[in-house]
């Protein structure tokens, strides 16, 4: 798959969240996932994150990333798809009550 064609199956959600976790990750070298750090760290990710896409930046530094596999994105990709994971687990589990 191109990356045109990536770009085009991304939801604004999926980029939005990966973009954040990027700002997180290539700002860090710890191993404290997104969701563990502190809730001021989280909203300034998330608030660069919107910034990045309200001004139209998003899509050029999204390609330039996946053009580039770099390793911050790859992270941010892993954690996001983890942290997703986990919260169809606790729904099934919760269904499953």
């Amino acid at each position: 798959m191109n990356v045109e064609n990536l770009m085009n199956n991304m939801t604004m959600e999926y980029k939005f969240e990966i973009l954040a976790r990027f700002f997180y990750y290539i700002e860090k070298d710890g191993n404290i996932p997104f969701n563990e750090i502190n809730g001021d760290e989280r909203d300034l990710c998330y608030f660069v994150a919107n910034r990045y896409i309200t001004e139209n930046k998003a899509e050029e530094l999204i390609k330039a990333l996946l053009i580039d596999n770099d390793n911050d994105y790859i992270r941010a990709t892993e954690d996001y798809i983890i942290m997703r994971n986990k919260e169809c687990q606790q729904q099934i589990e919760k269904e499953d009550v």
